[in-house]
Parts: structure tokens; C-alpha cells; sequence
């Protein structure tokens, strides 16, 4: 699983409250090993902002160096809001939506969050196998820790997220389904339309809805137990 590989690296990070969000961050899409180098220590502010992801938070791996935090990992994903074109390659960074793409799953990666006031180094960034930026508009490129987690770990998870929810939790209508529900709605509106115009064009406008939704089911029994019940009350 892509979340069980990663490692959430903090360098230095300066406050103990960020250190709660990106842990709350991380329990949200799935991913629990976190390490922090040379953190300050955790207060109230960081509980507060851990919530229920406090054991993320108290388990963190804590180190005194970067070399020490990216030691035995595969590859090393560092960020940043600063990117160059070709004639910086040490700036050219990938997009968060091709970061999953652009690693064998099998190998252990560390993703790296710089300082909050100046990001990573430059001799961080040469230890990096790659770097990532997310794109922001000019006038303030630079989003906080936590945000930038959120975004990335997003990225990461989204995939294996949607298809754990789809299956526990959404079962798209089928043609049974939409067969009784279209049934129900046109007998309904049947019984409200004297014109044959006003019905055809109420028919082919509901269809035309349902084309383009993503009705799950549930949604569609429910629709037609409305339609069934409104044209028995109609009679």
C-alpha cells in the first residue's frame, strides 16, 4: 500500500503547532510514520492541533540531523515553492499529481518538509532524488506546512482513498435501477401533463440529468419510491 512506504519527514520545523496539523494531515489519508529533525518541544498548541492523530504525534521518529532522517531510504522526495527551468536542474521539480507515478512502489521514500521561514537548503535539495512543487498563484506562491501536506498526501493516497470509499460506501445505480426509477418518473409524469409535447420534452430532460449523474443506488431507490408514492397520491 503507497501510504505504508512513506516516511513524512519535518526538518527543523519551528513550531509545535504545525507539527500537529501535519499529523492530523497525515491520520486524514492513511499514512502514520513521521520523523522529525531537531523539533521544538511539543505544547499544548501541538496537542490541540494533532486531535485524534496524537498518537502519530508522539510516535514520531525524532533525529539531531538530515542526514540522519533520510538514511536507508530508497528515494528521497524533496518540496519547494522556488522552481527553475532547464538551466536549473537542481529547481526543476515534478507536480504533486505526477509524484505517484514517479517511483517504484516497492522502494521506502522519505517525502521532506523544509524550515516554515526558508524551506530546505540547497545542500538538502542536492540530496534529494527529486523534487516536488505545488503550483500557486504568483503574488504568494508559498503555502504553509500544513497545507502543503494536505495537498501532497492527497495526491499520494487519492487513488486507494476512492476506491476503498466506493467500495464500502457507494454502489452506482444499475440498469435494474434506473429502469424502475425512469418507469416510476414517466408514469408520474404522465399523470401530470395533459400534452404529449410537455411530456416528451419532462422525459427527455430527466434523462438527460441522469446521464450526466453519478446516482449511486441507494439514491435511485430512493427516487423511485418519491415517484411511485407522489402518483398514487396524484390518483
Amino acid at each position: 500500500m503507497i501510504q505504508g512506504i512513506f516516511h513524512i519527514i519535518l526538518v527543523e520545523p519551528r513550531y509545535d503547532g504545525n507539527i500537529g496539523s501535519v499529523a492530523r494531515v497525515m491520520k486524514n489519508f492513511g499514512f502514520r510514520n513521521l520523523i522529525l529533525v531537531k523539533p521544538p518541544p511539543i505544547g499544548p498548541e501541538g496537542r490541540k492541533n494533532s486531535m485524534h492523530a496524537r498518537d502519530i504525534m508522539e510516535k514520531a521518529k525524532v533525529v539531531d540531523s538530515f542526514d540522519e532522517a533520510i538514511e536507508g531510504f530508497d528515494v528521497v522526495v524533496g518540496t519547494s515553492a522556488q522552481f527553475g527551468g532547464d538551466a536549473n536542474t537542481l529547481r526543476t521539480p515534478v507536480f504533486p499529481e505526477d509524484l505517484s507515478k514517479a517511483f517504484d512502489a516497492k522502494g521506502k521514500v522519505a517525502l521532506l518538509f523544509g524550515r516554515e521561514d526558508y524551506g530546505l537548503l540547497n545542500e538538502e535539495i542536492e540530496r534529494c532524488d527529486m523534487l516536488v512543487t505545488i503550483p500557486a498563484h504568483h503574488e504568494y506562491p508559498t503555502l504553509n506546512l500544513a497545507q502543503s501536506a494536505a495537498i501532497l498526501l492527497y495526491e499520494l493516497s487519492r487513488e486507494a482513498n476512492r476506491r476503498k470509499l466506493k467500495k464500502k460506501k457507494f454502489r452506482q445505480m444499475n440498469e435494474t435501477d434506473k429502469k424502475y426509477m425512469l418507469k416510476f418518473y414517466d408514469e408520474l409524469v404522465d399523470e401530470v401533463y395533459e400534452h404529449d409535447f410537455e411530456r416528451k420534452l419532462a422525459k427527455r430532460t430527466y434523462r438527460s440529468i441522469i446521464g450526466r449523474a453519478f446516482t449511486s443506488g441507494r439514491e435511485a431507490k430512493t427516487m423511485t419510491g418519491v415517484f411511485r408514492h407522489a402518483k398514487d397520491k396524484i390518483k
